[in-house]
């Protein structure tokens, strides 16, 4: 049969009443379930995953879980921008534009920027993993454990531009996740480190309680803590405007909603790599590239939509490998794994020989997901966003009660919820002493690729550490981070220079104004 046959085929099998039904359906689960800060896209596709056995048609169970994905994506925006919450882990880097904009009343702008953006990235990674997923997994292929490390260290370079003020502090940041990561059993060897002889730590600090406690119980932490100093009176920005987003703005992020699209695919398709360091590494490519760098971080559309299309282009590369390879490119494609082979589905390099028009339809069902989002988020967004319009303080108790359910959901084991307490106090503390923590997450990310990469390099090669230098696809990573490290340093510098400029003109325009004032 050939490719075309196997895509009519496939057409025929996504189109129909129940396919679409179902894609409409997982896609406004999806958007709620990532809306909510505690939970996530993982928990949300683990409580669809029960739902899909009584489902005839395994290609429809497969579609679902996949809208699940798509609409959970977008969802963690809309938490990220009218409460600085992530719904989702992916949607950190939102947080840095989608919230100040919020603040500034225009949420609906930063809103419709995430959806465009989202659609966008989703759509140009669909469209990629249909067209080209046997070139781009033959290049990810040719990749071993000494090319993942030194992307390894590319990721951890980016500390450079997510330490805020001070790279110093950034540097401790993201050093502690590094050795927070670290705790727990070795892979490698089984040797228990940093246990200090406590049970709890044993196996280590599961990835899913440490962000819930670094993003969204932090930042209810924060949040009641301005409570009580305000007297009762929080500046919330969670009242949608009707402002929304021009087409002289949407011209202006295509270049940032391009690049992060293609930046996001490539690093999505490759397998253990994921949308936790897409989304950072896009988002300082876009600054670093900006014509406006000093405007990152203050409510900028590049920054929104370079975080977002990065998000949703994951979806569709993390794709790419799971169904060529059989290999899951990050956690949601983990899960996506089990469901294929509950389903009696086989990934791998004998799925479009064998299984043709399955693989097809599961593509295709992606692409129709991505296609859906955008028209059904300008529906719903608004609706969906009234779970997170209600009052702070009878919200704040409601996201708490997630927090610690998605948290204990992550394993089942109440260690989680204490792990969770304790990392809460670790990082309000570090608040209190303007150490920004997204250095530290990006280190629990990074770890356990570098770490496990590292090690089988050295047996590989014989602990000989110049092979990271000598292999020509590690030594052009390399090379790639050294620049990107020194541009991000001068960057920070610049963009320090045009913020003190830009104080100083206000300060001068406010004297004038007291002086006219003065004398009137």
């Amino acid at each position: 049969m050939t490719d075309f046959q196997m895509i009519s085929q496939a057409l025929g099998m996504v189109f129909t009443v129940s396919n679409i039904l179902t894609i409409f359906i997982g896609l406004v689960i999806g958007m709620v379930i990532g809306c909510i800060p505690g939970l996530s896209v993982t928990l949300g596709i683990i409580l669809m995953l029960p739902l899909t056995y009584t489902f005839e048609n395994a290609d429809t169970a497969i579609i679902l879980l996949l809208a699940v994905y798509v609409g959970g994506m977008y969802g963690g925006s809309i938490s990220a921008i009218t409460l600085n919450t992530p719904g989702t882990n992916s949607a950190i880097a939102t947080t840095f534009d989608g919230y100040p904009l919020a603040k500034k009343g225009k949420v609906k702008k930063a809103l419709d920027t995430s959806l465009f953006a989202s659609t966008f990235g989703g759509l140009f990674s669909a469209i990629l993993l249909l067209l080209c997923a046997s070139p781009i997994t033959k290049l990810v292929a040719g990749f071993t454990s000494v090319e993942y490390f030194s992307m390894g260290i590319l990721g951890i370079s980016l500390i450079a531009g997510v330490s805020g003020d001070s790279l110093a502090k950034g540097i401790i940041s993201g050093c502690l996740g590094l050795l927070m990561a670290c705790i727990g059993m070795d892979a490698v060897t089984g040797v228990t480190r940093y246990g200090f002889g406590l049970d709890i730590l044993k196996y280590g600090i599961d990835m899913l309680p440490a962000m819930i406690a670094l993003i969204a119980l932090t930042q209810v932490a924060d949040k009641l803590r301005e409570f009580k100093l305000s007297d009762g009176h929080l500046d919330d920005a969670n009242k949608i405007d009707n402002e929304g987003l021009t087409g002289k703005e949407i011209k202006s992020i295509m270049p940032a909603t391009l690049y992060s699209s293609v930046i996001a695919s490539i690093i999505g398709a490759m397998p253990g790599v994921g949308g936790g360091v897409a989304q950072f590494m896009c988002y300082n490519e876009a600054r670093r590239i900006s014509k406006q760098p000093q405007n990152f971080g203050k409510g900028c559309l590049e920054g929104i939509a370079a975080a977002e299309s990065s998000n949703n282009a994951v979806v569709g590369s993390a794709m790419i490998p799971l169904l060529t390879l059989g290999i899951p490119g990050d956690g949601v494609t983990a899960l996506l794994l089990g469901a294929f082979i509950l389903h009696g589905i086989q990934p791998g390099p004998t799925m479009f020989t064998k299984q043709g028009p399955m693989a097809y339809s599961i593509i295709i069902g992606c692409l129709i997901a991505n296609i859906l989002l955008y028209p059904i988020g300008k529906v719903l967004t608004r609706a969906v966003a009234k779970i997170v319009q209600v009052k702070y303080t009878l919200l704040a108790p409601c996201i708490i009660m997630f927090c610690f359910a998605g948290a204990y959901a992550a394993t089942g084991n109440t260690k989680e919820l204490i792990l969770t307490v304790v990392i809460l106090w670790l990082s309000y503390l570090l608040n209190l002493l303007k150490i920004d923590n997204t250095p530290l997450m990006l280190g629990m990310i990074l770890e356990s690729i570098m770490e496990a990469n590292f090690v089988t390099a050295m047996m590989s090669y014989d602990r000989d550490v110049t092979v990271f230098v000598r292999r020509p696809i590690s030594a052009v990573i390399l090379i790639i981070t050294v620049v990107l490290v020194v541009s991000m340093m001068k960057l920070n510098k610049k963009i320090e220079a045009l913020n003190a400029q830009q104080e100083k003109e206000m300060a001068a325009e406010h004297a004038a104004a007291d002086a006219a004032a003065a004398e009137g």
